[in-house]
């Protein structure tokens, strides 16, 4: 199969390349922190670790995409196809850029070690490309758009502060509820409906650094999602042939969080 070995070639070098641009970001985020704090002398917000509570808001833009599992019936329809030599349908995925934003809700529980609540809402649109090579490889890209509510329940561990920085790591579940409508398009033919589930879970886990400032702290964060539960909502007809492609999608997101609390 050689289409799907060139595809996931090239959306392996475009992961890749998206990874090292949003640690670039991180970087030059920090280092830009790091010259501003230089002007500032001393200690900002000395006693913040000291309270109990802490809350927040935070930005982020996540890129996103389905992690695809081909069905029995598309590896059939494959192998009947190198045999006579007729057409097939191909299903890869795209990614693509979302957004979500949501509040704070902090907890110290030790001296290295925080609860993180960061309930938010999601909007995002995960392309599947279908191709027909009996249609002269005609492709037909189908967008899933999702309206999550997400309610995120995270560990920070963090580091030692050191001066008005420090480094941290993030780790936990990610439940989420679809509000939206989860039919990719109402209007297309019936053999080319695509539908997903209403409920998702994730883990999640990341790394970001605290910086202080002398009215708030500001973080940027990188974290990576990884969904659980299949996505893939079947349809019992014959007819739905890129329903039938589909065995099991579950979300991915790679995500720079911009956090003010």
């Amino acid at each position: 199969m050689a289409f799907t070995y060139v595809w996931n070639k090239r959306n392996l070098y475009r992961q890749k390349i998206t990874l090292f641009g949003l640690l670039a970001l991180l970087l030059l985020g920090a280092n830009t922190a790091a010259v501003a704090q230089k002007k500032i002398k001393g200690e900002n917000k000395p006693g913040y670790d000291e309270k109990r509570v802490h809350y927040g808001f935070y930005l982020a833009l996540p890129l996103t995409r389905y992690n695809l599992q081909h069905s029995q019936w598309y590896a059939d329809q494959l192998a009947n196809a190198d045999a006579t030599g007729e057409g097939y349908i191909t299903a890869n995925t795209k990614t693509n850029i979302g957004l979500y934003t949501g509040l704070v809700l902090n907890v110290r529980m030790a001296e290295y070690l925080d609860l993180r609540f960061v309930p938010g809402v999601g909007f995002y649109g995960r392309p599947i490309v279908f191709t027909n090579t009996q249609a002269e490889d005609v492709e037909d890209v189908q967008t899933i758009s999702s309206t999550m509510v997400e309610l995120p329940l995270l560990l920070k561990y963090k580091a030692k502060r050191r001066g008005n920085f420090r480094m941290y790591f993030v780790g936990g579940l990610k439940p989420g509820i679809d509000l939206g409508n989860r039919k990719n398009n109402p209007e297309l033919p019936d053999e080319q409906l695509l539908q997903v589930n209403k409920f998702d879970l994730a883990v999640e886990y990341g790394v970001g650094l605290d910086i202080f400032y002398p009215y708030f702290k500001f973080a940027p964060e990188l974290r990576f999602s990884q969904g659980l539960l299949n996505m893939h909502q079947p349809l019992n007809d014959d007819a739905q042939k890129y329903s039938k492609s589909i065995d099991r999608l579950t979300n991915r997101n790679i995500s720079l969080i911009l956090f003010f609390e």
